[in-house]
């Protein structure tokens, strides 16, 4: 997922800069350097939106790099005063641990503040080596110290020179290029597990340091990772912000936790995906594949323990991570040490099983059932709540696979995670949870190259849950949305709260509750439906627009717009917030702007950037040439043209020209033929758009009301 940078410094030190930057390590600029006190600026090294970092030369003669931050990249003094009161709290706390980059110093100038780091190893220099890995009398003080034989772990063999990394000096300052993990990766594809083993148990290090100082990284990523003398140590320290202060969207697409950043396990989360990426050679997004050679490594023993530290680390629940860094970091240790984290994982999880089945199970298991009862919850799913595993390992894994997709908000990939789910149903037609998959991803989301779902669709996905999982939070989910799509609106509301009981950290249960709640015209409960999710799901996209949708029903369209844009901060794609933003900005009277959203969104609907353009050009030149009037005139010729015209819009446009008559007789026509828009009725809105405000005490539109149901769930007049 992508997205957007928070408003302050959001350069990545050293290494690969953020998106929008340009990769400055080459050559040195024409611009002249800021003047700071003692230190000579030689050449710039990276460059974000709002700050810069230098190469720069003490009056010693010793390398730093130097962070500088201009007052007038913000807009406000707040942001910027607050980008330098962090970096104040992180100094002393930078040089409290070895596991940190240094701050060496903070200070300002005339328009900027800036800081002073130790610098990255060069990556040209090819000299000299250190050892990561502390050892064992040296392992909780972070400090680097060798390894010895004996601690030396029988699945980590490899030898000692591939587990150390350059140490470099600068010799040339003009070619000098910072020593990131990324670099490793792009040099070697994957790296010994050995190696990973060590930046593991480095970075476990610098991450339980920064959250016992009640702070926490937000993006964690092999770029972000420098070496320092040959020791791995994690940089970007621009996003380092305290817990408490950590609502602003930062990270990066694949690294983000499920649930946001800006907690400890959400940074362990993204400690796991850089793990996966150095060890496998996989994209972040593959996760949890293991490449195909895996039985022909000589490191495999070590890669699947490994993996097993990375498994927990990435679980969806973060109930389900390492409770803390430090618990990570013990995991690290005993693989270090020569023991299996699986074989200590089997027997977690048995404890919990024999906690939960009681004393007499445990016994039955101690003597005869032990392998018939464990080992299936030991391959528990993360996704257990949407249903059992399949019997078939291929369906269970596409299943998973599409759900991880799903869940994360990878748009891209929401097509892939619609054929996994599919053919998962063909493997075991049995199996419930893609079922579940297919529910949370065709009702809530218009998707490029996925049908959009019909009612029958919907009573399949009903019929199929209530026979393989009738408990299921989203089985009452599906037949709340048949029996919206039937329009029996009060048993529609009915389902939808028993699919909250049955799992109220079911978030789609949530949304879509909401959605009927505004769709009833009754905010204030529809709100307490968005709170929730936002705190069950403050990284979904459609958290987001629920909440522009809440003010949009409010008619608060600034607001309104507000949300639709921070969901588009998250999903840059999501072609609903488009149009919402279109629609307000319309009631506002600004349809020169609302065309430009309603042709991204057109684009990211599938239509080619030719098409979409050609389309709405035209009507551009209508609203030029004859106003609004113009605008809607050319819409009602296209639908006049439409062999399958969709009443319901047909009634908006001559609604918006003037004609409301025609209008009610339209909408009054689309109830008597029951039209349907996917698995909705298409005049499900009436209450929600804001186009019939005016006619709520109309007679003709109360009628159509009562006659949908609608008088049986609205609000009850103040």
């Amino acid at each position: 997922m992508a997205i957007a940078p928070q408003q302050g410094a959001r350069l990545e030190v050293f290494g690969q800069p953020s998106a929008g930057s340009t990769p400055d390590f080459q050559a040195p600029l024409a611009q002249a350097a800021p003047a700071i006190p003692d230190y000579e600026l030689l050449r710039r090294v990276g460059r974000g939106a709002y700050g810069e970092v230098w190469l720069a030369r003490n009056l010693t003669g010793s390398f730093v790099a130097v962070k500088v931050v201009a007052r007038a990249a913000f807009e406000y003094d707040r942001p910027f005063e607050r980008e330098f009161e962090g970096i104040q709290r992180f100094e002393p706390i930078s040089r409290s641990n070895p596991a940190q980059v240094a701050v060496l110093h903070v200070g300002r100038g005339d328009g900027f503040f800036y800081y002073v780091m130790e610098l990255a190893d060069d990556a040209n220099v090819d000299a000299g080596y250190s050892i990561l890995d502390p050892g064992p009398q040296q392992a909780v003080s972070g400090h680097p110290g060798p390894v010895s034989e004996s601690a030396r772990s029988p699945y980590v063999q490899e030898p000692l020179p591939s587990i150390c990394h350059p140490v470099s000096s600068i010799r040339n300052p003009e070619s000098y290029c910072p020593h990131t993990l990324r670099k490793d990766l792009k040099r070697h594809g994957r790296l010994p597990v050995a190696q990973c083993v060590q930046i593991g148990l480095a970075l476990t290090r610098a991450l339980a340091h920064l959250h016992r100082c009640g702070l926490v990284h937000r993006d964690v990523k092999p770029s972000n990772v420098i070496f320092v003398g040959g020791v791995p140590k994690l940089a970007d320290i621009g996003l380092v912000a305290s817990v408490d202060a950590t609502r602003s969207l930062v990270g990066t697409e694949g690294y983000v936790a499920p649930e946001g950043p800006g907690t400890p396990q959400a940074d362990l989360y993204s400690l796991g995906k850089l793990l996966y990426e150095i060890s496998t050679g996989c994209d972040r997004k593959e996760f949890p594949n293991l490449p195909s050679d895996i039985a022909s490594r000589p490191d495999r023993e070590g890669l699947i323990e490994l993996n097993a530290i990375i498994m927990r680390a990435c679980q969806f629940d973060p109930r389900e991570r390492h409770a803390n860094a430090e618990a990570m970091l013990a995991e690290f240790e005993l693989l270090q040490g020569g023991q299996s984290v699986r074989r200590r994982h089997t027997w977690a999880q048995r404890r919990e099983v024999g906690k939960k089945v009681g004393l007499a199970l445990l016994i039955l298991a101690v003597v005869g059932t032990l392998v018939s009862i464990w080992p299936r919850q030991s391959r528990r799913s993360e996704f257990s709540s949407d249903g059992p595993d399949s019997t078939n390992r291929e369906a269970t894994a596409l299943c998973n696979k599409g759900l991880y997709i799903l869940r994360g908000d990878n748009f891209a990939e929401f097509a892939t995670a619609y054929t996994n789910f599919n053919q998962a149903i063909a493997l075991d037609p049995n199996f419930a949870r893609p079922y579940v998959g297919l529910l949370d991803l065709r009702v809530p989301e218009t998707i490029s190259g996925v049908p959009y779902p019909t009612l029958d669709d919907m009573r399949t996905i009903a019929r199929r849950l209530e026979r393989l999982a009738p408990r299921l939070a989203a089985t009452y989910c599906a037949r709340s949305v048949v029996d919206w799509g039937e329009w029996n609106f009060p048993q529609a509301e009915r389902d939808g709260l028993e699919s909250i009981r049955a799992d109220p950290n079911y978030e789609f249960g949530h949304i879509w509750y909401g959605w009927m709640l505004l769709c009833f015209g009754r905010a204030e409960e529809a709100r307490k439906q968005g709170d929730i999710n936002l705190v069950l799901a403050p990284s979904k996209v459609t958290t987001y627009r629920f909440l522009g949708n809440l003010h949009y029903l409010e008619r608060d369209y600034t607001n309104a717009i507000t949300w639709y844009r921070k969901a588009l901060n998250w999903e840059p794609h999501h072609v609903v917030s488009y149009h919402m933003i279109a629609r307000s900005l319309q009631v506002m009277g600004d349809y020169t702007n609302a065309l430009d959203y309603d042709e991204k969104a057109a684009i990211f609907e599938g239509a080619s950037k030719a098409t979409a353009k050609r389309r709405h050009d035209l009507l551009r030149r209508a609203l030029d040439q004859s106003g609004v009037r113009g605008y809607w005139a050319q819409h009602w010729n296209w639908a006049e043209t439409n062999t399958n015209p969709n009443l319901y819009w047909k009634a908006v446009i001559q609604f918006n020209l003037g004609n409301t008559n025609v209008a009610l007789d339209l909408l009054e026509e689309s109830f008597a033929m029951r039209q349907m828009d996917g698995c909705e009725p298409s005049m499900s809105n009436l209450l929600f758009d804001h186009y019939w405000d005016s006619l709520h005490a109309e007679p003709r539109f109360k009628a159509l009301l009562d006659k949908m149901g609608f008088a049986k769930v609205m609000a009850p007049k103040k």
